[in-house]
């Protein structure tokens, strides 16, 4: 039930992973099983997550994480170290954020997890980033990229890339940006990971906005909005059109441009993103462009 939750809310079924979820817990709580309680209670904080209810995500974290400590597994409490990480930047709690970052960083490092200890490098790059900390974003994630390649860790390595992207485009350096968003982008495809395909769209598709290729900018943002609203990534999704909203006012559609903006502005506030979150940023530089117009 557990494992069936987590594929359907890989595929965008979340209401059936949601039941799936909630009948895992309570068979586990029948048998007394507290390990299979906690995996269900972590994937139920993971759908939780996906769709923007930060608050209720922490909840299923912490609850998942004492369960962890009490059947000793440090595995496990390694990775919702981690998930709790990023709950609270979703939240933009970036201090609270960046505290459990470094304390699953110790703990990836004391245990010899190197696949954690990558995604926790990863998540304090995107600290830095969101912080405009460039350089150290950049050493963060070319850190990373290297222990990805050492690994196999495929889907960690695109999602570096992604972010390297990022930085690499606010360095002003965007044809290796380009490069980047381009690798992210394909072997998202070939890893059928539409989530992760469609976010990066967005930053492709950016990107080709502001070096005025508006048609290959609206082919990736399309793209990119069609398969993250075919996942219920709600979060992705206002990140997403705050790309759409830029992108259509780099275009010259002013009026298409604040429709997308309020868009944006309605999900953020739905999923309870504070100010200085990946989409509060991103509102809040959307806004600039649009009122300087």
């Amino acid at each position: 039930m557990r494992q069936l939750g987590s594929l359907l809310n890989g595929v965008g079924r979340t209401g059936e992973a949601r039941s799936q979820f909630a009948a895992a817990i309570q068979f586990a709580r029948d048998l007394g099983d507290r390990r299979l309680e906690c995996s269900a209670i972590h994937g139920l904080g993971n759908l939780e997550h996906s769709e923007g209810r930060g608050d209720e995500a922490l909840v299923c974290y912490e609850h998942a994480l004492t369960l962890a400590r009490g059947f000793g597994d440090r595995n496990v409490q390694g990775m919702l170290l981690g998930n709790l990480a990023n709950a609270h930047e979703t939240l933009g709690r970036i201090d609270q954020a960046r505290t459990s970052n470094e304390e699953t960083l110790v703990f990836a490092r004391e245990t010899g997890n190197r696949r954690l200890e990558g995604n926790t490098l990863c998540n304090l790059g995107l600290h830095y980033l969101l912080q405009g900390r460039l350089d150290e974003a950049h050493a963060a994630f070319q850190a990373v990229l290297v222990l990805a390649r050492e690994l196999g860790a495929v889907l960690l390595e695109c999602v570096v890339r992604c972010n390297l992207g990022i930085v690499l485009e606010r360095l002003a350096l965007s044809d290796e940006a380009l490069a980047q968003f381009e690798a992210a982008v394909r072997i998202a495809h070939v890893l059928n990971e539409p989530r992760y395909e469609g976010q990066f769209l967005g930053y492709l598709g950016l990107l080709h906005a502001r070096q005025g290729r508006h048609e290959d900018a609206q082919h990736c943002l399309d793209a990119g909005e069609a398969m993250l609203r075919s996942v219920s990534d709600r979060l992705g999704l206002g990140v997403h059109l705050t790309s759409i909203a830029e992108a259509r006012q780099l275009a010259g559609n002013s009026a298409a441009a604040r429709a997308s903006l309020a868009a944006a502005t309605t999900l953020a506030a739905e999923v309870g993103a504070g100010p200085t979150s990946e989409i509060g940023l991103a509102l809040t530089r959307v806004r600039a462009l649009l009122e300087s117009v």
